[in-house]
């Protein structure tokens, strides 16, 4: 797939008050401050629980890459709390749902993890 068909994602130089460039993530679509708590889509802020911020902080981190379910689980939990894969199912439906409407999608390897990838991209391919 040519990069003409889907924006890669890429790392925005360090803004005048000197935020690390590794802080943000922003493909165009998403972009998430991770240092900052903040997350907007397609140009609008979303409003977020901590859990879900921190989840989709993890998978923009590891954009395109599987991340280990139990990986998302200890950053968004802490090692604190057993893994529950009822509670985490339940914040990754609500993220799919955000963000299916702007052409993202956050795949399941099932017993692995999770992907967050572009699906126009796959789209653009299938055609």
């Amino acid at each position: 797939m040519s990069s003409k068909t889907r924006p890669l994602p890429r790392v925005l130089p360090p803004p005048a008050g000197g935020q690390d460039e590794r802080d943000i993530f922003d493909n165009g679509l998403l972009r998430v401050e991770h240092d900052n708590y903040y997350v907007s889509l397609d140009g609008r802020p979303l409003k977020l629980t901590r859990k879900e911020f921190l989840i989709i902080s993890r998978l923009a981190r590891n954009f395109d890459r599987i991340v280990p379910s139990e990986e998302i689980w200890r950053y968004a939990w802490g090692d604190g709390h057993p893994f529950n894969t009822v509670s985490m199912h339940v914040h990754i439906y609500r993220l799919r749902r955000l963000l299916e409407s702007a052409g993202l999608r956050i795949d399941t390897m099932v017993s692995v993890g999770y992907r967050l990838a572009d699906a126009r991209g796959a789209r653009e391919a299938a055609k």
